[in-house]
């Protein structure tokens, strides 16, 4: 090469780069999709790009492609890792100095870096809406940090269509967050008909997060069931075990029934307090509530039936695999054993092992029996004769009262809670698998405190045997959460 003139080893060099460039051309170029007439869509462009595209590895292919993550990407050279570190300690102090507009656009930032880093939308996704939200004293503000987390989420949906869990946990915070919080009594509505007058001038539902204003269980199972459609056609599920990820559609099925059940007393005041009915004579007043009460108990009983079908017929019927890849399905009878059996090429204790190791595993006959449980009339009768307890009490019908011999009588909330407490103890005869089922605890629990306050309202002490009285003082240890429970049911704000 010394031997070289200058020009010479220009050319040399030249001719490297030329060469060099051929198999880096032939490896990376990009793809490109070419459509002729009559012929699927055919994509050209080098080795290594079309097999990110065949493998879905492709920034096309992930999700939609924000150019000022590009931009950032080609500017930092490499540098997105370090960049995005400093970027989440910054985050961390705002949070810390709670200040929230800083927060909001450091993590809008750190997305930008790193759009398909998985974890990042699911932390900061948690953060805004768990974390964030807490900082706030009005509960309309609260509800605000929860949807930016449930926003983060959705976008992070977006941008990562392959990653089936993010999708899973936008339908879980939804149905949690909005559901279990302390806040929940009026978060429910709120997800119904937003509190943000600015945003929103008309009554109606946030369009990003509700756009059908469904009651936030529905919502969070048409996200489950994305996901469960997505773990079903190619991009299966990481960091989750299938039998408990498929079931998450159901279970949010039993919580909005459950919900809507829990709901019932203050439906059934709001429907007394309508300004319709001031009008009505109280015989009237009294036909139209117990057509309210026939209406709801239908909708409760076909909640529970869509909720037990779709337990049973389509979770049920799912097919997963258990130990040593061996097929199996929860809702399975003997013939259908021995048909998975013969087609797993194992035998029939095998399979059976299997079965019955998974039923345990997801409680799959607890929450079938439940559902079949909550079907039951007397169940049905059960929680609405506590519910009517509830609206009694919050309507002030706590006083004992004479009748036309001068014989003291129970209040009309008396009488109701201990109506419930009776049918809740039929309940629990009936269905003995259920008894340390935790909400029926807490209604049973809440009910009997109820009572023994309007007992004691009335400056009488509470009988020293009542129903369920065994189950109550087993679980006396619940008693300040459900003081706390109490408070909340008759808290008017937040």
């Amino acid at each position: 090469m010394n031997n070289l003139t200058s020009r010479q080893r220009k050319l040399v060099y030249a001719s490297c780069i030329v060469v060099l460039l051929i198999p880096i051309v032939y490896l990376g170029a990009p793809t490109s999709e070419d459509v002729l007439p009559g012929t699927k869509t055919a994509v050209s462009g080098g080795m290594l790009a079309q097999m990110r595209v065949e493998h879905d590895l492709g920034e096309s292919t992930l999700g939609e492609i924000d150019p000022s993550s590009a931009a950032m990407n080609l500017v930092l050279l490499g540098l997105r890792g370090p960049a995005a570190g400093i970027l989440h300690l910054q985050a961390i102090e705002y949070q810390e100095k709670k200040n929230w507009g800083k927060l909001k656009t450091t993590v809008d930032s750190i997305i930008r870096l790193q759009p398909h880093y998985v974890e990042i939308w699911k932390f900061q996704g948690w953060n805004l809406a768990f974390n964030v939200s807490r900082e706030w004293d009005k509960v309309a503000d609260r509800f605000y940090w929860v949807k930016e987390g449930i926003k983060f989420l959705q976008l992070g949906t977006n941008r990562n269509q392959t990653t089936t869990i993010l999708f899973h946990n936008v339908g879980d915070f939804i149905g949690r967050k909005f559901g279990n919080s302390d806040e929940k009594k009026f978060f429910r509505k709120f997800f119904i008909n937003d509190p943000n007058d600015e945003l929103f001038p008309e009554p109606s539902s946030d369009p990003e997060l509700n756009p059908q204003a469904k009651d936030n269980y529905l919502v969070a199972k048409d996200w489950f069931d994305i996901s469960n459609d997505k773990d079903a056609n190619g991009y299966p599920v990481k960091g989750m075990t299938h039998v408990f990820f498929r079931q998450a559609p159901s279970r949010a099925l039993f919580d909005h029934v459950s919900a809507k059940q829990n709901d019932y007393s203050a439906d059934m005041k709001e429907l007394s307090e309508n300004k319709d009915r001031r009008g009505l004579s109280e015989n009237d007043r009294h036909a139209q509530e117990d057509e309210d009460r026939r209406v709801w108990e239908e909708q409760n009983r076909s909640g529970w039936d869509d909720a037990y079908a779709e337990w049973t017929d389509v979770y049920g019927n799912d097919i997963f695999l258990g130990l040593n890849e061996v097929k199996y399905k929860l809702n399975c009878s003997t013939e259908e054993l021995n048909a998975l059996a013969k087609e797993n090429g194992v035998t029939l204790a095998t399979q059976r092992k299997v079965w019955e190791q998974n039923v345990k595993m997801v409680n799959y006959r607890f929450w079938q029996n439940l559902a079949d449980c909550e079907r039951d009339p007397i169940a049905v009768s059960a929680h609405r004769a506590i519910a009517d307890g509830k609206v009694a009490y919050s309507r002030g019908e706590i006083s004992d009262s004479e009748d036309k011999q001068g014989n003291l009588q129970p209040s009309i909330a008396e009488m109701r809670f201990a109506d419930g407490m009776s049918k809740m103890a039929e309940v629990l005869e009936t269905y003995p698998q259920l008894i340390q089922h935790e909400a029926y605890i807490d209604e049973i629990m809440l009910a009997v405190y109820y009572w023994q306050t309007v007992q004691q309202y009335n400056n009488r002490q509470p009988p020293a045997d009542f129903p369920l009285k065994e189950l109550v003082m087993y679980h006396a240890g619940r008693q300040p959460d459900i003081e706390r429970e109490f408070m909340i049911e008759n808290r008017t704000s937040f």
